[in-house]
């Protein structure tokens, strides 16, 4: 037993470093943070049994794996603190709406309880969008939407107006850009990577690194960048971090959240994976947490951000 608990330990860390690209290690990939879970008893259990090379064996493990998770806790002062910036605030809700089967009163109940300056919706159906449009007028009056039957659609919902839309090719699913016509002009994206099960894993592969060669492109000097979506890739998918190892920054990292676990939101045990991300450039993260969606699969995310000055 000692065994089998520090082996399922060791491959979630071996998972979290390896650019894994076959399906089981992707799929632990998503599960590492549960897998190492197994190093805590499994060290307990090595020292019963193997003495003190049992327990130097699982302590090796155990720190493998702490090493991983820690920093996600670590409040990263120096790219989330506030009292250097004083310019406008910028809060952005995303939500994957499960096909577009989520309930839209609750969807709308939300933009009402939390005002977001921008809300991004992926699955997003022709029906759901007609369902919103009306609703969101006042709030959120401005919208460029690429809505697809059969919940592959994304929209970007705006309280100012949207220039510079542009929906970018090589996605399965719609993935769209706009600039918002505020303070500072933000590029906002709404994403949704495919995800690397049940279908072909390099499909997965392909789009992650697409998408990061497109945010590699964006000057420096355009200004602050958001990147929020459902992007089916976790903290611990090495093609996931490699997003956000430079200029931009995850908003649950920025602010030691730790894992904003989001998925699944729908089955009677609490969300697992977190797979639901905003990512941020150029921008100080005041805060950041999940939020019930009622009817989807998923949770949300809401973050509340400061353009720098």
């Amino acid at each position: 037993m000692a065994v089998l608990l520090l082996v399922a330990a060791a491959l979630g860390v071996a998972a979290h470093h390896l650019d894994a690209r076959s399906q089981p290690m992707l799929v632990a990939g998503a599960l590492a943070h549960v897998l190492m879970l197994a190093a805590v008893p499994g060290t307990a259990l090595a020292a019963v049994a193997f003495g003190w090379r049992g327990l130097v064996a699982g302590a090796a493990v155990l720190m493998g794996a702490a090493a991983t998770q820690i920093p996600l806790h670590r409040h990263r002062g120096s790219k989330t603190s506030t009292s250097e910036s004083t310019g406008p605030t910028l809060t952005v809700l995303h939500a994957n709406i499960w096909l577009g089967q989520a309930d839209l009163d609750a969807v709308v109940a939300l933009v009402e309880q939390h005002r977001p300056d921008v809300l991004t919706l992926v699955e997003l159906t022709p029906e759901a969008d007609a369902g919103l449009r009306g609703r969101l007028a006042e709030l959120l009056p401005h919208a460029y939407v690429s809505a697809a039957p059969g919940g592959d659609g994304s929209g970007i919902y705006s309280r100012f107006p949207l220039v510079d839309e542009r929906r970018h090719d090589g996605f399965v699913t719609e993935m769209l850009s706009a600039r918002v016509e505020m303070p500072g002009r933000p590029l906002v994206f709404a994403v949704h990577p495919v995800p690397p099960w049940p279908r072909e894993p390099s499909e997965w592969v392909r789009e992650l690194g697409l998408l990061r060669q497109l945010l590699a492109k964006i000057p420096v000097d355009d200004g602050p960048v958001v990147v929020a979506g459902d992007f089916n890739a976790t903290q611990d998918h090495r093609r996931y971090r490699d997003l956000h190892g430079g200029r931009f920054v995850d908003a649950a990292v920025a602010t030691g959240a730790g894992m904003l676990r989001t998925y699944p939101a729908h089955t009677w045990y609490p969300p697992v994976i977190a797979i639901d991300h905003v990512l941020v450039a150029d921008l100080a993260v005041r805060s950041v947490e999940a939020v019930t969606i009622p009817g989807s699969d998923h949770r949300g995310i809401l973050a509340r951000l400061q353009l720098r000055q």
